[in-house]
């Protein structure tokens, strides 16, 4: 890598000089300026903006820690952040806790899980980040995370009850209690339900805005028409039948992958999803786009996750305080070929 001082050599001038002409503060003739900008480019300079910013006092360079990249969700969140990050100038080092692959669902109370966090955010306070952005799997509360450290943190796509750390996440509440809407609107009233694990935050969620949305339009709960799947294709296949027996119209799949199970079931059952049920998956994964009948379901913001919690973060080292401490973001309804009016 050439250094300012091989860049003085060659032009025949103090390092200072060099310094003062690649960061535009004149410091000698425009002749000499030129030659060493000339230099620069013929040699490839490439400032060393880690010494720098400590000259500044500042690393401009924050942490991303997440639960697992390779959960549905993350790469895109990890992606908008960088985009924000590279429009206000500012580096990230990010860390995988591979969480998923490690513990599944259930790590909560594991003491591998706090080490892992511990040891990650120790790392990343090592490479002098001045803030730490924590991604995770689901949009759920996080178990763990130290509620002191010498930096601040935002939380993307998950939550802590640390009242001093700000979240962004999206309203499964809303988002369901839309679906149930929207369906209705469409003239059913029998909807069905194929819901997460009975543990799940997003699950519990979900729920709650599909029966907020049955009793605003008048129309009873019926508890033999909503089953807990396990999040699985399979699993949506087989609770199909169960829901299918009580003449429902419509379901609604907690995620996208348990309402291709249905798809699936209805396909080889001579039932033609779209016309004789409908049906709404949640998440916008890429399944729902290239099954068929392409599947009606919910998109989750995740772009606007990752850019909200990167600008969070940004305008917290800057001195804004936040405006709120958890940033609920609405998640739109894109409509395709599962869904349509019940036939009178």
């Amino acid at each position: 890598m050439t250094t300012l001082k091989e860049i003085a050599k060659r032009a025949n001038v103090s390092i200072a000089t060099v310094s003062k002409a690649l960061n535009g503060k004149g410091g000698a003739s425009q002749k000499t300026l030129d030659k060493i900008l000339a230099l620069a480019e013929e040699l490839n300079y490439t400032p060393n903006l880690y010494a720098k910013n400590l000259v500044r006092r500042e690393s401009r360079t924050l942490g991303v820690i997440t639960e697992d990249l390779t959960v549905f969700n993350t790469p895109e969140i990890v992606d908008s952040i960088n985009e924000t990050c590279e429009k206000y100038d500012y580096h990230y080092i990010l860390g995988n806790l591979r969480i998923n692959k490690r513990f599944g669902h259930d790590f909560s109370y594991s003491p591998t899980y706090h080490t892992l966090v511990d040891d990650m955010i120790n790392t990343m306070l090592s490479k002098q980040v001045e803030g730490i952005i924590y991604v995770g799997c689901t949009n759920n509360s996080i178990p763990y995370l130290p509620s002191t450290s010498s930096v601040p943190f935002v939380c993307a796509y998950c939550y802590s009850n640390e009242s001093s750390i700000s979240s962004v996440i999206y309203d499964d509440v809303k988002a369901a209690y839309n679906v149930t809407a929207m369906l209705i609107a469409k003239g059913h009233k029998n909807i069905g339900m194929i819901c997460g694990i009975p543990e799940s935050e997003a699950a519990i969620s979900r729920t709650a805005g599909y029966k907020m949305a049955l009793q605003d339009h008048n129309i009873d709960y019926n508890p033999k028409i909503v089953v807990n799947g396990d999040w699985s294709q399979d699993s949506g296949y087989s609770l199909c039948p169960n829901i299918l027996k009580h003449q429902v119209t419509a379901i609604f799949s907690h995620n996208d992958v348990m309402a291709v199970g249905v798809i699936d079931y209805c396909n080889e059952n001579n039932i033609t999803v779209g016309k004789d049920l409908s049906l709404v998956g949640f998440d916008n994964r890429q399944i729902s786009m290239i099954c068929r009948p392409q599947l009606t379901t919910v998109a989750l913001p995740l772009s606007e996750i990752g850019n909200k919690a990167a600008t969070v973060m940004i305008d917290i080292l800057s001195g804004k305080a936040p405006s709120d401490q958890k940033i609920m973001l609405n998640c739109p309804i894109i409509e395709r070929q599962t869904t349509s009016k019940i036939k009178e």
